[in-house]
């Protein structure tokens, strides 16, 4: 979603039989070079907590921790999870993508 010299990613998804195999990676690249394309300097997402192969994925790609929501995703009957909040510089990281 766009904004204001940035980008907000909603949410990227594989199917478990095609994980581990780069397509998140390729989809990243894909949106980095489009929000780019959209003059984007900065690119946000949020991630569950419990979600460690996705946040190792976003830290290995260059986005850095950097705000927490409490209780942003449902988990359950009437139970919430936190989710971190994650950026990346789309100018600082123009030499490495």
């Amino acid at each position: 979603m766009p904004g204001v010299d940035e980008v907000h990613l909603l949410n990227i998804t594989v199917a478990p039989a095609h994980q581990r195999q780069g397509w998140a990676r390729f989809m990243l690249d894909a949106l980095v070079l489009w929000s780019r394309g959209q003059q984007a300097q900065w690119l946000w997402l949020e991630v569950r907590q419990s979600n460690e192969a996705a946040r190792r994925l976003y830290e290995r790609y260059g986005f850095s921790q950097v705000g927490l929501r409490k209780g942003y995703y449902p988990d359950g009957h009437l139970r919430r999870e936190d989710a971190i909040v994650m950026s990346l510089n789309l100018m600082a990281a123009r030499g490495t993508r």
